[in-house]
């Protein structure tokens, strides 16, 4: 998996999670970068204090829940779902009841996805990403609108002023929701 590491509206790293850590302790032991995943936009917290083997530690981006009830090898996690009667009464006569219904209802989702729910995704994901950090940045809200009416034109020149390895790295993005648009990308 790759991340970018953004500090001070400059990408400062690129890489594993590992050669992130490592470039940027390299860089100046004492920033506190902003990582991200390349590929979903999502944003990775962890704690920059200590030296580089220290932070490694810390950084496992998979630490997931340490309680011990359900299935924790698995990865099962129990968290809240809220549905009318009706639907709960549904979930009950199905077989293997309501947990196994909604996981193979989820999986089938995540498998039949429209190409509509990808982009959908992909934008909002990007959206995110500009907002975290550029949410001030000329041109914000017009490259997000931009961004959402697959405008490539209007896109560009909204990010004209951005940082230059910030802006290639948001138009690659905007390039591939636009392929998506046009039918030219593999989902």
């Amino acid at each position: 998996m790759d991340y970018i590491a953004i500090y001070d509206k400059t990408a400062v790293a690129k890489g594993s999670l590992q050669d992130i850590i490592q470039q940027v302790k390299a860089f100046d032991n004492n920033i506190e970068a902003i990582v991200f995943e390349v590929e979903t936009c999502r944003r990775i917290d962890f704690s920059w204090y200590g030296d580089t083997q220290t932070v490694l530690d810390n950084a496992n981006v998979d630490k997931g829940n340490k309680s011990k009830r359900g299935r924790p090898k698995l990865g099962v996690k129990a968290k809240e779902v809220t549905l009318l009667p009706r639907h709960w009464e549904w979930l009950a006569r199905q077989k293997g009841g309501a947990s196994a219904t909604l996981r193979r209802l989820v999986e089938e989702a995540q498998i039949n996805t429209s190409t509509e729910d990808l982009i959908c995704t992909k934008q909002q994901q990007l959206d995110k990403f500009m907002m975290a950090f550029l949410g001030d940045e000329a041109g914000f809200e017009e490259a997000s609108r931009a961004l959402y009416r697959n405008s490539k034109v209007s896109f560009a020149s909204a990010i004209e002023s951005w940082p230059a390895e910030i802006k290639d790295f948001v138009l690659t993005k905007f390039n591939a929701i636009a392929a998506l648009h046009n039918g030219t990308a593999a989902q």
